[in-house]
């Protein structure tokens, strides 16, 4: 939290340094609020965890969900974003497939590893969402290129506060929480998740859940 909390304060004092006009004032509150919801989201992470860490059984109401509703729903706030980063975007049919799972879980799940793919896929790079069926099991791969993940790390990226961009790039907004949370949601819905990453190339998250009848 010491990251968002120094640029809520630094922010807010050069803006107090001095008298400034409103348009600047106005800046500096829209900057502010920017990373008041970043705090949201990493507190939010925070307890979700705490409260997946203590419960008896973390699956949810489990019943049918149609994936191709859930991952339009996700999608949706993320589209002006991709779109400003000149982002290819793909999505597979889901062809009316179903998975056996919480639908509210399943949305916290699809719509923070959409959110990562768009934040961290290369500028006028690619994104895509596939689905398909095995063996009673449905998966979703979530993928972009541009990964900052050397391949042998991959597998740490659910260790929390774990991260792998040298950068820091989107420190605050991306604090290593995300995935930490979907690998316990996916886990508390007897599915299961993993990583795979090629430096420079794609990196993906695959997902697997129970198939279930419409």
């Amino acid at each position: 939290l010491r990251t968002p909390l120094a640029g809520l304060r630094s922010t807010l004092e050069v803006a107090l340094s001095r008298p400034r006009e409103s348009g600047e004032y106005r800046r500096a509150m829209d900057d502010c609020l920017g990373i008041a919801r970043q705090m949201q989201t990493m507190v939010g992470n925070l307890l979700d965890l705490a409260r997946l860490d203590v419960a008896a059984r973390p699956g949810g109401t489990l019943r049918p969900v149609l994936l191709a509703e859930v991952l339009a729903e996700c999608w949706k706030p993320l589209e002006p974003r991709a779109a400003q980063r000149h982002l290819r975007v793909a999505c597979s049919q889901a062809n009316g497939l179903c998975v056996r799972a919480d639908p509210e879980q399943l949305k916290q799940v699809l719509g923070n590893l959409l959110d990562n793919a768009v934040s961290y896929a290369d500028q006028g790079g690619v994104v895509e969402a596939l689905v398909s069926e095995e063996s009673a099991r449905v998966a979703v791969v979530i993928r972009n290129t541009g990964s900052a993940v050397p391949a042998a790390l991959a597998g740490r990226v659910f260790d929390r506060f774990w991260r792998g961009d040298a950068a820091r790039r989107d420190t605050g907004l991306h604090c290593g929480l995300g995935l930490a949370l979907c690998r316990r949601l996916i886990e508390g819905l007897g599915g299961t998740i993993d990583a795979r990453s090629e430096a420079g190339g794609w990196f993906e998250v695959r997902v697997e859940l129970p198939a279930a009848s419409p």
